[in-house]
């Protein structure tokens, strides 16, 4: 069991309760089948993320004494993009917008997320494994963050916590972020982290993307559960469905 105070250590901007909602993630399906059959959860270099601000800290270095710098370790922290948003056209359109390639959500939690992560780095955790809510600033605020009033501060969670800070341009995404601290020699060429996890303990919904037929969607799903050998519920998205009523009666 993960003890209170490793928790305390490694959330941020996330209060007790906040540890305990749902958070989503949507994937390509052949992704999500891949946590299920290989028993692994994948965090990717923040390079790789779409948005060029991101890593603002660590890519500026700095000047110390006159001289420029650059941190060595810029490259060690990898991470995943979570939201908070359960019912979101928009999320489904900006990572399931491919229209030949079938896409599924997950549901999880940060506490979930974070225990699973402090599993597989049992030692010293306070200083490898994070979970946060990502803050929405504006960019003359994430330039100060930067600056820091010309004070070096450099410690892991502080690190982490600059990758938690994005332009309010991006304040629709509601982001979680899970984020390790490793050593970028054991990641693949493309940036990519594996760690072993119990998916069926991480995993708490499964969601199929909107743009399903609906006619076969029982031979999908349960096609979907013997690939992942899921047994908790496993749904499709009903957002573009047109309405269920009954035909309006109008009076003459």
């Amino acid at each position: 069991m993960m003890g209170t105070g490793a928790v305390d250590k490694c959330v941020l901007n996330l209060n007790d309760d906040e540890l305990d909602q749902h958070i989503y993630r949507i994937m390509p399906e052949k992704y999500v089948i891949d946590i299920f059959s290989q028993q692994t959860n994948v965090l990717s270099q923040v390079h790789n993320w779409k948005d060029k601000f991101e890593n603002f800290q660590l890519k500026l270095g700095g000047i110390l004494n006159g001289e420029p710098f650059e941190y060595a370790f810029r490259d060690d922290f990898v991470g995943q993009c979570w939201t908070r948003e359960y019912l979101s056209e928009a999320m489904w359109g900006i990572y399931a917008n491919k229209p030949d390639l079938r896409f599924l959500r997950v549901r999880s939690t940060p506490r979930k997320l974070l225990a699973a992560l402090i599993e597989a780095h049992s030692e010293m955790p306070q200083d490898t494994c994070f979970i946060g809510k990502v803050l929405y600033k504006r960019e003359n605020d994430l330039e100060a963050y930067a600056r820091n009033g010309g004070v070096s501060k450099v410690n892991a969670r502080r690190l982490a916590e600059s990758l938690l800070l994005k332009r309010r341009s991006f304040r629709h995404e509601s982001e979680v972020r899970l984020i390790y601290f490793g050593d970028a020699k054991g990641y693949t060429e493309k940036g990519l982290y594996r760690y072993a996890v119990n998916p069926h303990e991480m995993i708490t919904q499964i969601m199929a993307d909107p743009n399903r037929d609906r006619t076969t969607w029982r031979a999908d799903r349960e096609r979907l559960r013997k690939n992942t050998g899921y047994t908790g519920e496993i749904k499709r998205s009903k957002i573009y469905d047109p309405p269920e009523w009954d035909t309006p009666t109008f009076g003459g």
